[in-house]
């Protein structure tokens, strides 16, 4: 009985240690190299921790700021996190930087360029107000254009990997499909344009079961706003949560509209518009459709400002 308890105990203790494990900012085993690929997969920016192991407030930061959850919430949304010796494989990073502090804080773009520097020890709250002032440098440096601005993606270029959530649950990946696929973007289920178009494209589900042809719906809006989409449309495709518009940058799809536009919708659809979308700025993406080869390259699209024209099935059969 006794050793049935302490078996308990310890099997209680090993879970406990588990979830806090998963606390907190997730750093990854990735050398810089890897880190920047993944950051222009993700669209995030780098953080990375430079550390001694003889540094005492380093070890303060691992063990007790570093945990927190609030902290590893917003800093695993935003960064690719790494955790790297100064004196081991961080040197060149040490001397490039010149580093003479420790702990010191890297916030790099995702080139591996500076964006700002921080060193010495710091509590969660602290450390969170840095990470939110690199993400607001960040998007202040980075202009969205405007309707009449953006251009999209031409045909030929080729669109870098990247994941995505569908309603289901389950993980789209371009790198992975291996076969041509049907991007469409949307502006979300308040815009009946939208719905009108997504349940037409049902009426291709023939013509791309044939040809081995994959069709996605890219939606800005969170997954509680897709299921409205899902309602409104019936439409069996994947419906891709575009999470930080990830995958409009991607495709150079993304503007910000006129003020009197945003000013509109704000007013006229409440909360469907306002706290729909990854944040607060009132991006949208064209609604644009784009067929990609089996190599993720562009081989035709549609791309008009105007969120009234979309790409005809009879244009997308064509393609095919």
């Amino acid at each position: 009985m006794f050793t049935k308890i302490i078996y308990t105990f310890f099997f209680l203790v090993a879970i406990s240690f588990n979830a806090q494990s998963k606390t907190g900012i997730q750093f990854q085993t990735k050398n810089l190299e890897e880190a920047k690929k993944l950051a222009q997969q993700e669209n995030k920016l780098i953080f990375i921790d430079l550390y001694t192991t003889w540094c005492g407030p380093c070890k303060l930061m691992k063990k007790n700021t570093f945990p927190n959850p609030e902290l590893g919430e917003f800093f695993n949304k935003n960064f690719i996190s790494l955790y790297i010796d100064a004196e081991k494989e961080g040197t060149e990073l040490a001397k490039k930087f010149k580093i003479v502090n420790y702990p010191s804080f890297l916030f790099l773009d995702q080139n591996s360029e500076l964006v700002q520097y921080e060193y010495g020890y710091y509590n969660a709250a602290q450390f969170l107000n840095i990470g939110q002032s690199v993400t607001e440098k960040r998007n202040s440096d980075k202009k969205t254009p405007t309707i009449s601005e953006v251009k999209g993606k031409m045909v030929g270029e080729m669109i870098p990997n990247f994941t995505a959530k569908d309603q289901f649950e389950k993980t789209f990946s371009l790198s992975q499909e291996k076969k041509k696929t049907v991007v469409v973007f949307i502006r979300g289920q308040w815009c009946p344009y939208c719905n009108k178009y997504v349940e037409s494209l049902q009426n291709l589900a023939p013509e791309l079961q044939s040809k081995n042809t994959r069709l996605v719906i890219i939606s800005p809006e969170k997954p509680e706003f897709i299921e409205k989409t899902i309602s409104k449309t019936k439409t069996a495709y994947s419906v891709l949560y575009d999470e930080n518009y990830r995958i409009a940058e991607l495709f150079d799809v993304l503007y910000t509209p006129e003020k009197k536009t945003l000013d509109f919708y704000e007013n006229r659809l409440g909360d469907d518009f306002k706290k729909s979308r990854s944040d607060d700025s009132g991006r949208l993406p064209v609604s644009a459709t784009y067929i990609l080869d089996e190599n993720q390259k562009i081989i035709w699209r549609h791309f008009n400002p105007d969120y009234k024209e979309r790409a005809s099935l009879e244009d997308i059969v064509k393609q095919l």
